[in-house]
């Protein structure tokens, strides 16, 4: 409104909105003018290395943001994460405490998140058991005292987790908040676990649903997650999008009460990458969280693997 221009706005899931620029700009049609995605290996190995995309960082608002942001190939909006919810109703405490806990018989049929195949960070988050499967080999062993037999086409701790995950009935939905309303709705008597993004915790409020978020989790708490934002190639209007890219930071001065662009981001199980701006009411800050953190070009360089290995055990 501040400077009178018009955004159309598409909401897409990352594989769709990756293949449609790449379908456009290889068409020689330069319409998008600022994209803001989460999945950094797909962006940092192939988008921004083939010149699809360019970062934007406002000079005015440098010295306000965490170092990894000053630093990161492409502009950071903000950190999600993905970790396991319960319903706090029917459940007084956490019902697991590691993630192999997942794969137990009781819990058969009980597991609901988004199919990794139409998302990038719930793809990410699996791969980087993998990355970490030594880390998951010895959560074994402290879960079941004894040490893991693996399946005889399976290399390592990492896949033999997807795999028996897999085989416990795993329940893909399309998008994340039928899942968050699947594990926190009230007056259950057998409720599910839900893996999906902390930021869930508004839909929560929202709703008026009864659920939590597991922290005390082996080997870890869940995996951390960054949204980027970037400006397209041969864009139109690349001033107005580097403005827009501003409003997304927060604008200046970001408070609670005004957040611009950012407001919809300024949630508990999202956090910021500007040092001037408070973490919303009861949230830890993310460096107190045990998270797995991306490793781009692990995750790209192994993406195919993970993929293949994902489809031919669902």
């Amino acid at each position: 409104k501040k400077y009178g221009i018009k955004v159309i706005a598409h909401d897409m899931s990352t594989p769709s909105l990756l293949e449609k620029l790449v379908r456009e700009q290889d068409a020689g049609i330069f319409e998008a003018d600022i994209i803001l995605v989460d999945d950094i290996p797909t962006l940092y190995n192939e988008f921004l290395s083939e010149g699809r995309l360019y970062r934007f960082i406002p000079t005015d608002l440098m010295d306000v943001l965490i170092d990894e942001a000053k630093t990161a190939p492409l502009a950071i909006n903000h950190y999600g994460s993905r970790g396991i919810a319960y319903n706090s109703e029917f459940y007084s405490e956490p019902p697991i405490d590691s993630w192999w806990d997942l794969t137990r018989p009781e819990w058969k049929g009980k597991i609901i998140m988004k199919d990794p195949m139409n998302s990038g960070a719930e793809f990410n988050t699996f791969a980087t058991f993998i990355q970490h499967h030594v880390d998951m080999e010895e959560a074994y062993q402290d879960e079941f005292g004894e040490e893991l037999i693996k399946s005889y086409d399976v290399e390592n701790a990492g896949y033999e987790f997807l795999k028996r995950l897999m085989a416990n009935d795993l329940i893909l939905m399309s998008s994340s908040t039928p899942v968050m309303k699947a594990v926190a709705a009230p007056g259950q008597t057998d409720p599910p676990l839900g893996i999906l993004g902390f930021s869930k915790l508004r839909t929560i409020q929202e709703e008026k649903l009864t659920g939590a978020f597991i922290e005390d989790l082996s080997p870890v708490t869940g995996f951390r997650t960054t949204t980027i934002m970037a400006v397209g190639a041969f864009s139109k209007h690349p001033n107005a999008a580097k403005l827009m890219i501003k409003w997304l930071f927060g604008g200046d001065n970001p408070t609670p009460d005004n957040l611009a662009g950012y407001a919809p981001y300024y949630v508990l199980g999202d956090w910021a990458v500007r040092t001037d701006l408070v973490e919303p009411e009861g949230q830890k800050p993310i460096s107190e969280m045990d998270f797995y953190v991306e490793d781009a070009d692990w995750l790209y360089n192994n993406a195919i693997k993970v993929r293949d290995f994902w489809l031919q055990n669902q």
